[in-house]
């Protein structure tokens, strides 16, 4: 549910906020470029000066102790890169709800290497600390969002508080830790104040404004790449490139040129502010919530109380059949593809089918959680009734060039990691053609031979994602044929 729906706010042109789904993390993140963008009257203006200032703290903490991990500025220099992750603002990739993957000491080793490096090739600052993110493999734009976050606290809580008090909100008083910063004792410092609540993790809400979101921060490793490419080839005609690279290999290119990042990272000042466009949604993150609450309420269904297996199962298949009903009768197709006639990330599927599904299971007393991690990594989703029933899901493209591999490998992997013996696999047509034409006539048989192979209860279920015509679209017989 969204904040201004359970907080009774019809948003004006006023509001500048981003309107969070308060039950359900939204992978979008806090970019301190669109922050440092902000000029003039803003009451932004100069914020990203706060931010800086304590990375150059942390910067000369690290300095002083001249490597030593076990010297107490090194151990200072921790403390102030420790941050909770802010559950509050509902942004960034959560294992299931609004809870993350967190933060802590291991993130804040991470930073710290990250400036051990920069200050080994004599970079002792950064005007923007993003460069990090191209420095260190573990630092990625979650946790960029979550340290802008944490350092700004005390700014998004007065934002906050001035919404609250311009819509008559609702509000009660909360402690919240690393509320403050205190310099004299160079500690994060908790305080009580009046915020709006939050009942799905119980916790205060804290807003941020919408202009400073985007999927990836405008200085971001691929990118630097990209440039780092481009010059190589330009002053080296015997420049080989290295096509599609990971992270891993980015981030030794980078140490090795850790002045140049930062004269990049300067360059972009000049890139006009590029926010995520909420209303085009184009990687299909945050229009699903809406679009399916409102479906879901304007078609409800009766499922039986799941009291044994095969009403358990029942259950599910129904859900499957009502986003299969969503996604090619009504329309739920457009969630998962943009105005340009592309694509929309397999993530886009996914949250859509979450939409449909909790809506359902929230009144069965059925628990469905997405990316549960397994040990081998995440299940798309998770459906439980008590510890005893218990199904898994995958959902797949029918293009992707790793289909076979989720119902061969992936989806046995995850059930064995659970010790469950009930999964489902869904293919999400978007093409006429190619590979999507030979897979879907073998689907029943592979699905039938991995069950046969892994002794699991394998299920499928097809959706058609084609783009469909409307009614008043669709071409009347020619009669003068007949």
């Amino acid at each position: 549910m969204l904040f201004s729906e359970a907080f009774d706010i019809t948003p004006t042109r006023r509001d500048d906020w981003f309107d969070p789904i308060l039950d359900t993390d939204t992978p979008l993140f806090v970019d301190p470029f669109l922050i440092f963008k902000e000029q003039g009257s803003s009451d932004w203006a100069g914020v990203h000066d706060q931010l800086i200032q304590h990375f150059d703290i942390c910067f000369r903490l690290i300095a002083e102790g001249n490597r030593n991990r076990k010297s107490v500025p090194y151990k200072k220099a921790l403390r102030l890169l420790t941050f909770p992750e802010p559950q509050e603002i509902c942004l960034g990739y959560a294992k299931s709800g609004t809870d993350g993957a967190g933060g802590g000491k291991e993130y804040a080793k991470l930073i710290a290497a990250a400036m051990e490096a920069a200050i080994d090739r004599g970079l002792t600052d950064l005007k923007h600390f993003e460069e990090l993110g191209i420095l260190n493999e573990g630092i990625g734009p979650d946790r960029i969002s979550d340290f802008t976050c944490n350092v700004l606290r005390s700014r998004l809580i007065a934002y906050t508080k001035r919404v609250a008090a311009q819509h008559r909100l609702a509000t009660q008083p909360v402690k919240i830790a690393g509320a403050a910063y205190d310099q004299q004792r160079v500690a994060w410092v908790t305080e009580t104040h009046e915020l709006p609540w939050n009942p799905y993790n119980n916790r205060a809400v804290l807003l941020v404004p919408e202009r400073f979101l985007r999927d990836l921060p405008t200085i971001n490793a691929d990118d630097w790449w990209d440039n780092y490419e481009a010059e190589q080839l330009r002053d080296d005609i015997n420049y080989e490139v290295m096509g599609k690279v990971n992270k891993k290999q980015i981030v030794a290119t980078a140490r090795r040129h850790v002045v140049e990042v930062a004269e990049w990272a300067r360059a972009q000042e000049p890139r006009p502010p590029d926010p995520y466009d909420l209303s085009g949604d184009k990687n299909g993150v945050y229009q699903w919530d809406r679009a399916t609450r409102q479906y879901v309420a304007r078609h409800p269904i009766s499922l039986e109380p799941p009291d044994d297996d095969a009403a358990f199962f029942a259950t599910i298949e129904r859900i499957v059949a009502e986003y299969k009903l969503f996604v090619e009768e009504q329309r739920g197709w457009k969630l998962l593809w943009n105005d340009d006639g592309t694509e929309k990330l397999e993530e886009a599927a996914q949250l859509a089918f979450m939409g449909i599904a909790r809506n359902h299971c929230r009144a069965n007393n059925i628990v469905v959680d997405r990316e549960v991690d397994l040990g081998r990594g995440p299940v798309d989703f998770k459906f439980s009734n008590g510890y005893a029933r218990r199904a898994l899901m995958e959902i797949k493209k029918l293009h992707n060039g790793r289909f076979w591999n989720g119902l061969t490998a992936q989806l046995p992997s995850y059930l064995k990691s659970d010790e469950c013996d009930d999964g489902w696999f869904i293919s999400i047509q978007y093409r006429d053609d190619g590979v999507s034409r030979k897979r879907l006539p073998r689907l029943p048989s592979e699905v039938g031979l991995a069950a046969d192979r892994t002794g699991k209860n394998l299920r499928y279920g097809t959706i058609d994602a084609r783009p469909k015509l409307s009614a008043s679209e669709l071409s009347a017989p020619d009669d003068s044929t007949s």
